[in-house]
């Protein structure tokens, strides 16, 4: 049930709200991505861009024999040099930017951690990953380091993979205040790179295992009629519609039935769109972990990159 396609807002292009852009690398080809994509924003919208390289410190603790530890540690200052040259070469290489065009970060540690410490330091307004490292093979749909950032993140994570450039972009929207800001964000990329979006509402109609209990109190699995199901997302699309009025943003709307990740995801890979937005409640200290489930399923197992927004609470 798709509406008329039409622009966005244009005065979008000149309120890019990402101005401090943090890249984390790690050498891979899905990092080096990540640092093209992170390049060619920055250079276009005029932000500032950290490069931030983490060297994984595990094998420096030596309980048997402490004495090499400590000669590793001596050895740190120089090896985070050596490694601060790398990543100058590596920048160079893929953006052709110089040293005095963008900031190093080079630390060693433990990776996930460093870099949402470093970032939020940074005072980053989004940070970009690839969807799994060198480190992370064991790990098929996402890196566990990335998908450590994602739970803990101060700020948006941008997932980035490799792909054409369709100027699609797909959000998705459960009508809660943290999906819609994560359509405003996908307005504005819509309209940043002059994108078609559409804005996707899934009816999640299946009776869950969880609602079993239910039935030993009159409750029953019960299948809704087609006409039943047509009312419903004629509904949900009248909804659709005022929220985004409201919201002042116009793009294609879409209502579907079926889970809301599996839908996204699905939606995404027909209409070949080079972008998701999906939306998350943004949390302090330890309560950062509770990224929402659609979220995560879906940076998972996109087939594109996928922006994940999160909308705080406080």
């Amino acid at each position: 049930m798709a509406g008329p396609t039409t622009r966005v807002d244009l005065d979008w292009r000149r309120m890019d709200t990402f101005r401090k852009l943090f890249v984390a690398i790690d050498f891979s080809p899905d990092s080096d991505e990540a640092l093209r994509q992170a390049h060619e924003r920055a250079e276009s919208t005029g932000a500032q861009l950290a490069v931030c390289h983490i060297v994984p410190n595990h094998l420096r603790s030596n309980l048997l024999f402490p004495q090499i530890s400590r000669v590793a540690a001596l050895k740190v200052p120089l090896e985070l040099n050596q490694f601060a040259n790398t990543v100058s070469t590596r920048v160079s290489e893929i953006t052709g930017r110089t040293e005095d065009e963008f900031e190093i970060i080079v630390d060693d540690g433990t990776p996930q951690a460093l870099i949402l410490s470093h970032a939020e330091e940074w005072k980053a307004d989004i940070i970009f990953m690839g969807s799994h490292g060198e480190t992370d093979a064991a790990d098929a749909l996402l890196g566990s380091i990335t998908n450590s950032v994602l739970r803990h993140a101060h700020c948006p994570v941008l997932v980035v993979r490799p792909g054409k450039i369709t100027r699609r972009i797909i959000a998705g929207t459960d009508f809660s205040d943290p999906s819609l800001v994560a359509v405003k964000a996908a307005a504005k990329e819509a309209a940043r790179i002059n994108a078609r979006l559409t804005v996707v509402h899934s009816l999640d109609l299946i009776w869950t295992p969880a609602s079993y209990p239910a039935m030993a109190f009159g409750g029953s699995p019960t299948e809704m009629s087609a006409e039943e199901i047509k009312e419903l997302e004629s509904v949900a699309q009248k909804r659709l519609e005022e929220a985004l009025k409201q919201a002042h943003i116009t793009s294609e709307t879409l209502v579907t039935v079926g889970a809301a990740a599996s839908a996204i995801i699905e939606i995404a890979s027909e209409e070949k769109a080079q972008l998701i937005v999906v939306g998350t409640v943004g949390r302090t200290g330890l309560r950062r972990a509770l990224l929402g489930s659609v979220a995560e399923a879906v940076a998972k197992g996109a087939p594109c990159s996928v922006l994940v927004v999160r909308n705080d609470p406080d």
